[in-house]
């Protein structure tokens, strides 16, 4: 991917692009990722869109904060990213922790949204994986390179079958371990949004107890064998925004834009072309 750097209110960002013309999408990685959760997505979709992938602020090789955020702030950041670009509105894909972001973005500031895509996004319900929730209390993340039972472990937890995983993408995903500040500032976010009983209240209440007043197109995609955030919060999201559509990936996990990259890329290239926009 094309890597690139900005200034974004203060903070050193690091982003990819792809595209020069269509609508714009901005794509929000999950927690503990990086832009490279989106290597599959992002030249497929820049075919026919301007897509951005940041690596949101606190994760990935971008500036990590000292002080403990507050959900705003990542609404705040996207906001700004999109201003630093010239970007006044967009198509928000997110997936994890970047769908609780962007789905927070759509009922904050519904102006800047033209549609919302989430992919297994966290913020519908309370039950999460346990090592995230034991994470709030021991520091379980892995450091350096896995031992290769380890590593199977580590991704059979995120995913319904690893060998679908480009090996380069594996091995992205492990040098982000060696970026300085990364475990502290993931541990910081973390315990914003995380509990030992899963997702905190805050959290509930400011993504699902709000759904309900998101009007823009949306598209609800999620893996049937997702650990970390499971499929039956989907019921929730579709009662709260019962406009929205769905699919739902088969021999999938908690992200199907790396394990199902051409169906999922397919998918929301078919959804903007057949949607019309929010208004502004």
């Amino acid at each position: 991917m094309n890597e690139n750097y900005l200034d974004v209110n203060g903070w050193r960002t690091r982003y990819a692009r792809a595209g020069e013309q269509g609508p714009a999408l901005i794509l929000l990685h999950g927690l503990g990722a990086s832009l490279d959760s989106w290597s599959l997505n992002l030249e497929a979709l820049g075919k026919m869109f301007r897509v951005f992938a940041p690596d949101v602020l606190y994760f990935g090789k971008s500036a990590k904060p000292k002080h403990a955020p507050s959900h705003a702030d990542f609404t705040a950041f996207v906001a700004a990213f999109m201003d630093t670009l010239n970007i006044p509105r967009a198509t928000l894909v997110g997936n994890s922790m970047g769908g609780a972001i962007a789905t927070q973005m759509t009922i904050t500031a519904p102006e800047r949204v033209e549609r919302l895509i989430l992919a297994d996004p966290a913020g519908f319900g309370r039950e999460l994986v346990w090592w995230l929730r034991l994470r709030t209390l021991i520091d379980l993340r892995p450091r350096g390179k896995l031992p290769p039972r380890a590593r199977r472990f580590a991704l059979r937890q995120l995913f319904y079958n690893p060998d679908r995983v480009p090996p380069a993408l594996i091995e992205a995903m492990e040098a982000l371990n060696a970026e300085p500040g990364l475990f502290e500032s993931y541990h910081r976010v973390l315990r914003v949004g995380v509990d030992l009983r899963g997702l905190r209240d805050t959290m509930l209440r400011e993504v699902r107890d709000q759904a309900h007043r998101i009007h823009a197109p949306t598209l609800l995609l999620w893996g049937k064998q997702d650990r970390v955030v499971p499929l039956r919060q989907l019921a929730v999201a579709q009662r709260e925004i019962p406009h929205a559509q769905t699919h739902v990936f088969d021999e999938c996990g908690h992200a199907p834009q790396i394990e199902h990259a051409a169906e999922f890329n397919a998918l929301v290239r078919e959804f903007i072309l057949t949607t019309t926009a929010e208004s502004a």
